[in-house]
């Protein structure tokens, strides 16, 4: 246990690649979350976002999961801007994605905070992951 802890201590690209890793180990862990958290609250979002309830059905397909699951990342300017009154030239105005507009953006917000913040730290934990692997990939 000492010689890992000497590891750690001493050699800078293990320490990195096992925070790269252990961030890595986050962002499997809270994707994996999401996807039940996203499963369970499926039918309210469904019934926010496209006006039915059955529009997609559990177990959500991969594709149809990562669709509906980056909604926070895909308006987070138009999330911004209610939050935090932030301005921007162009909201909602997204011809990739569904239609959502400001009012079911405010109900998702208000019904939903768990899944924003749970997108906002998965995002988070693999940027953290790509930064401690690249900076051990230098130091090597």
């Amino acid at each position: 246990m000492n010689h890992i802890f000497d590891l750690l201590i001493n050699d800078r690209k293990f320490l990195f690649s096992v925070l790269s890793f252990f961030f890595l180990f986050l962002f499997f862990f809270f994707y994996i979350i999401q996807y039940f958290y996203v499963s369970y609250h499926l039918k309210g979002m469904c019934k926010v976002i496209f006006n039915e309830e059955k529009y997609f059905k559990v177990p959500l397909e991969p594709f149809n999961f990562f669709f509906v699951s980056v909604l926070p990342i895909v308006f987070w300017r138009e999330v911004l801007n209610i939050k935090k009154e932030v301005k921007f030239k162009k909201l909602y105005g997204k011809d990739f994605y569904y239609p959502v507009d400001k009012y079911k953006l405010n109900k998702m917000l208000a019904k939903y905070k768990i899944f924003f913040y749970l997108q906002y730290l998965i995002y988070f934990f693999v940027m953290l992951w790509g930064v401690f692997m690249i900076v051990a990939l230098i130091l090597d």
